[in-house]
């Protein structure tokens, strides 16, 4: 490694390393307008944009000639666009610049003369443990400034003789960055035949002819722009691009790999010592030698590849690597499947594509659809993927974890199509924290055990994680993990940990110990504790709860089961209901179980798909809510220091309700209507229905503060309590704590209204008391909001129980509206109006004016005798 970096920064100057300068541009190449328009300033990014890009490629002449305007829009320009910088390889590359100008107020500087190129041999991918012996052409500009436009032109000749003369390539046509002028194109002989494929767009490339030569060409105005969103597959490319292969089928790229892969002659006395090695070890059991042997290739050849030249693709000689005890993917994949020969078991290298995966399929037959090899076993006529580059696997070969590399082209003579692969991910991790908490006496600690089991493909990253960090790291990366949650926290035992590679299994045991882990509650001056089911909260994907256009990645596989054991200090009903929630995503459960001082909660997840679909994304949003309100667990011990359970807010709201409602009654209460005296006189006593629905009135208050006592919404730590919910639930619920304070003084006061009003039948009591009615199914409905709202805090024996009551009430509501509006005794029994003494007085004069016409009557009539 160290011999490596030393190559990589060292630099050359001037005319080395294949790389020359020459003022004239290919003659081969077609002229473009180069005057490229301004995009808008939201689709400029860094502060530069490209008003030119120009990629032009003759196929037979091997030469592919780019020209490139840069215009520095800002000062952010000037910092990331005042360098020229191109990578090329020289050991089948030659690189030649043709002008390096920098343009301001429409006049050159050619810098082309004037400075010289910095030859640096880079390996960006060093980091990977990949060399792959390219270098970069770099020329820092001076006094670039905003305004400035940087414009260069250069041709790399020469391409990678592995591929001989067939071509494959795939040109992209957008990007991050809105570009003011796009051209394209591809010169090629007559005699050859090119299969095209366009993804996200379906315009056919201009074809002509050029000097005896096809001309393929594309031409773009302003692309389009194309910003990153949060986890986005690696599959998924909203760009437009086209791909061109001269390759007719898969069959022919399987020839090719069989062809670049194939060793015949190989006698190697190193790989026939390993190979006896092996036998020896497996007793020639034919599976514990794919086991030894897959273990040899995965963990004894250390991963390093030496990609220069043909060797990008070819893999090398499996003697070497046995010498040298490293290669890529490629050289391990060849190394096992000779290893495997001697012992009769099929292996075949197989072609994938870590970033494409589920796409990978979608792509035209080509070398160039894949970046990784892997090997396909034949053995007891199933098929066993393995992945020789993945370290510290364990169990059975037949049974190792092979990543969802969505589809694979295997190496094998025939084949002509890719093959799905299989991964069936039966890894699971099971967590179980144990709690034991004491008193709340300061010198006294909470002790905490955490045993956690790792199986099937998370027992290798964790056996992988603690080869590559060692126990003493782990050990303080989980003490700063749990530190954030409980900061007087103290490691009582070193890490215990037990591996069984017979069966995959991995099992850590961790000691801790917690001072002052009960904390003061601020506003009741309660002692509490929370806990939280945190590895599977970290799992789910923290998104913003609205759709988009691209696909969101999930986290997979996930399988998790995570347990928290509390034993309290003295015996305290801590028991919530059972939860159980599926989607087409995912599906989480939580369980709870009792004994005596120790409750145990259990929260399980199980992950169903490793991405969803843009427009499902709002859905997944709001379901991780529903999640993560079911992981916190909170304890708190002894009475509330507050006096009373009133909560202040909603009392002040139905106060001041109260009062306002009150001077409306009044007035409701003093208001003068028409009436006859024929009516009031001939006005029904209240009888029969009248008399149920008076005790119905009557103990319409009662039930009301009887209901609000019951349901608590006076008490303080219910709202409190919600604070530390998600956000969209705390304020839900919150407002419908609010309108039902509202609704509550509103139906106090005009139910007691409405018993005044009967007892008196005034003539607006059914005009008052329907609304009413109405009023209180819409208080009851809201009521029943919240109670599922809270149903776990409740609890969902007392939810069922309340909302049973509450659509009895709503039923007996109807049938008094109905009653109210239908029955003519109602209609002949509440007559009277306000004021009684005003009606009175009139009845008065008019039984003395019937008495005085009696009377007159009368003595009319003993006058006629």
């Amino acid at each position: 490694m160290a011999f490596l970096c030393f190559i990589a920064i060292g630099t050359t100057f001037g005319q080395g390393k294949n790389f020359s300068i020459d003022p004239k541009d290919p003659s081969w190449i077609v002229k473009t307008n180069s005057k490229g328009a301004t995009p808008p300033a939201k689709d400029i990014s860094d502060g530069y944009f490209l008003s030119l890009y120009e990629n032009q490629n003759q196929i037979e002449l091997q030469e592919e000639f780019t020209h490139v305007i840069r215009e520095i829009v800002s000062d952010a320009g000037v910092q990331n666009g005042s360098e020229v910088s191109v990578t090329y390889e020289p050991g089948f590359q030659k690189l030649i610049f043709h002008k390096v100008l920098l343009w301001r107020n429409n006049q050159s500087v050619d810098l082309l003369k004037s400075h010289k190129f910095k030859v640096l041999q880079t390996e960006k991918d060093l980091s990977k443990f990949i060399y792959s012996g390219t270098y970069n052409a770099f020329l820092l500009l001076d006094d670039v400034r905003k305004g400035d436009r940087i414009e260069y032109a250069y041709t790399l000749k020469g391409q990678n003789p592995i591929f001989g003369q067939q071509y494959a390539t795939h040109f992209y046509f957008e990007g991050a960055s809105s570009i003011g002028q796009l051209y394209t194109n591809i010169i090629f002989g007559k005699n050859r035949s090119f299969n095209l494929k366009n993804f996200n767009f379906n315009t056919q490339p201009k074809i002509s002819e050029k000097d005896g030569l096809k001309l393929y060409e594309w031409e773009d105005r302003l692309t389009k722009t194309h910003r990153v969103a949060d986890f986005e597959p690696s599959w998924y490319s909203p760009l437009k691009s086209t791909q061109l292969t001269e390759y007719k089928n898969w069959n022919e790229v399987v020839n090719w790999g069989l062809s670049i892969n194939d060793y015949p002659k190989l006698n190697s006395p190193l790989l026939d010592k390993k190979v006896q090695e092996l036998k020896a070890k497996s007793g020639n059991n034919a599976d514990k030698y794919l086991e030894l042997a897959t273990r040899f290739v995965q963990d004894e050849i250390r991963y390093m590849g030496i990609e220069v030249g043909q060797y990008s693709h070819k893999p090398n000689s499996p003697e070497k690597v046995m010498k040298q005890r490293y290669g890529d993917c490629k050289d391990k994949s060849l190394l096992l499947v000779h290893l495997l020969a001697p012992m009769n078991i099929q292996a075949y290298m197989a072609y994938a594509n870590t970033y494409t995966t589920i796409k990978t399929n979608e792509s035209l037959p080509s070398p160039f659809a894949f970046n990784h090899v892997v090997v396909q076993v034949e053995h007891h006529q199933k098929k066993i993927w393995i992945d020789p580059t993945i370290s510290y696997q364990r169990g059975p070969a037949d049974k190792i974890y092979f990543p969802d590399y969505g589809y694979a082209l295997v190496l094998k003579k025939g084949v002509n199509a890719l093959e799905k692969v299989i991964s069936k991910p039966t890894g699971k991790q099971v967590s179980k924290l144990s709690f034991t908490l004491p008193d709340t006496t300061a010198e006294h600690k909470a002790k905490l055990i955490i045993k956690t089991t790792y199986t099937g493909n998370y027992a290798d990253n964790t056996r992988s994680e603690l080869a590559e960090t060692g126990t003493d790291d782990l050990e303080k990366s989980y003490l700063e993990y749990y530190s954030k949650m409980y900061s007087s926290i103290e490691q009582a035992q070193p890490l215990a940990i037990k591996d069984n590679e017979a069966t995959n299994t991995l099992e850590i045991t961790e000691s801790y110990e917690i001072g002052d882990i009960w904390a003061t509650d601020s506003e009741d001056g309660r002692p509490y504790v929370s806990f939280i089911a945190d590895l599977i909260l970290s799992e789910m994907r923290n998104i913003p709860a609205k759709a988009r256009k691209a696909p969101l990645s999930l986290k997979w596989p996930v399988n998790i089961e995570q347990s928290i054991e509390i034993t309290t200090p003295e015996k305290w009903d801590l028991g919530l209901e059972p939860v159980e929630f599926e989607n087409d995503f995912f599906r989480f459960e939580r369980t709870s179980h009792q004994k005596e001082k120790t409750v145990l909660l259990k929260y399980s997840f199980l992950g169903k798909k490793n991405f969803i679909e843009g427009a499902a994304v709002k859905t997944y949003a709001k379901d991780r809510e529903k999640v993560s309100d079911e992981l916190n667990y909170y304890i708190s011990w002894g009475a509330a220091d507050t006096v009373g359970r009133g909560n202040p807010y909603l009392t002040v709201i139905s106060i001041i309700t109260l009062i306002i409602l009150f001077i409306y009654a009044i007035r409701i209460y003093q208001a003068k209507s028409e009436y006859s005296l024929q009516q009031l006189q001939e006005a029904r006593p209240i009888r029969g229905w009248l008399i149920v629905l008076a005790i119905h009135a009557i103990l319409l208050p009662i039930g009301l503060f009887g209901r609000i006592i019951t349901f608590g919404i006076w008490d303080y730590q219910v709202w409190k309590n919600l604070s530390i919910e998600s956000i969209w639930r705390t304020y839900t619920v919150k407002i419908m704590l609010i309108l039902q304070a509202f609704g509550f003084a509103a139906l106090l006061c005009f139910s007691i209204l409405g018993i005044f009003l009967l007892f008196k039948r005034r003539k607006n009591f059914p005009a008052l008391y329907i609304p009413l009615l109405f009023g209180y199914i819409c208080f009851l409905v809201l009521s029943s909001g919240i109670y599922l709202l809270l149903k776990h805090e409740i609890g969902a024996f007392v939810v069922g129980k309340e909302i049973s009551s509450i659509l009895i009430s709503i039923t007996w509501c109807f049938v008094w509206i109905l009653y109210l509006k239908k029955s003519v005794r109602v209609k002949e029994t509440f007559v009277f109006p306000y004021s009684e003494l005003e009606w009175r007085t009139e009845m008065i004069k008019h039984y003395n004016h019937q008495a005085i016409a009696a009377q007159q009557q009368k003595t009319n009539d003993n006058e006629n005798v």
